[in-house]
């Protein structure tokens, strides 16, 4: 790998001994899009992944969220989040990594006034339009994710570039802009939204930021993928977890050699 700008962070971690911040809009993102990098931190750093979309809610529940359900055998809503949870906690143990669920409600759960937040997944959840209701949701989402960081020596926050538009994703993204803190914040891509997908060309430029792939222990990383049982078989319907880069995000002023 050529000493680029993520090389360069990585080596001042080691130097500082500093932790790192992963937040993670759901139960498996993290581990999905960061996994081999945080297995190559984790004997020398502590990791903290903090999750934030890890509960569900009492019915009525939207057609999306009913669907989801009906398709894993029609489960109930917080027995299903509640083995989401496990699975997380299994595979972050198995890197060495400390875990945060913060409890927030998953997009399809989410609740209006006049009924669910987002009453379809690919009209209204995946198309990045934040509903009215959650306008303030990121800054709670933030100051969360603040007193976190604040605990211990983070060194470094990794958190989604929102590849895919998932209001998730970019409710998580907005919040890790808005900490305020004097953290060098990392953004990644969102896989397996990565994979047909690029991120949004406006906050790219407004950023300043350039990619970074990281390739190193990516292919033992679908073993650890493969540890959330519940999501696997919808993300690759074909059991195969596609071998490609972690692509990371840093300001152009920071990059010697971009991806």
């Amino acid at each position: 790998m050529t000493a680029d700008g993520l090389t360069r962070l990585l080596g001042d971690l080691d130097e500082a001994g500093a932790g790192v911040l992963v937040v993670s809009p759901h139960l498996d993102d993290a581990v999905l899009s960061c996994g081999a990098l945080l297995a190559h931190l984790a004997p020398r750093h502590r990791i903290t992944v903090a999750t934030v979309f890890t509960a569900a809610a009492p019915p009525p529940w939207s057609l999306p969220a009913r669907r989801q359900l009906r398709e894993l055998g029609g489960v109930d809503a917080e027995d299903f989040f509640a083995r989401r949870r496990a699975e997380d906690a299994d595979v972050l143990a198995g890197i060495g990594a400390a875990q945060v669920h913060l409890g927030f409600r998953d997009a399809l759960f989410r609740r209006g006034r006049r009924g669910p937040a987002y009453p379809t997944f690919r009209f209204d959840a995946a198309r990045g339009r934040v509903a009215s209701c959650d306008t303030g949701l990121a800054a709670e989402v933030s100051a969360r994710v603040g007193e976190i960081a604040r605990t211990g020596q983070t060194g470094m926050i990794l958190a989604p570039i929102g590849v895919g538009r998932h209001v998730d994703h970019l409710i998580t993204r907005r919040a890790a802009g808005e900490l305020g803190l004097p953290i060098r914040t990392v953004y990644y891509s969102d896989f397996p939204y990565s994979l047909t997908a690029a991120p949004e060309a406006g906050f790219v430029r407004r950023a300043g930021l350039v990619p970074h792939r990281w390739l190193l222990g990516r292919a033992e990383n679908a073993s650890r993928i493969a540890g959330y049982r519940t999501q696997f078989g919808g993300l690759f319907r074909d059991g195969t977890v596609p071998t490609c880069p972690e692509i990371y995000w840093l300001p152009a002023s920071d990059s010697t050699t971009a991806a």
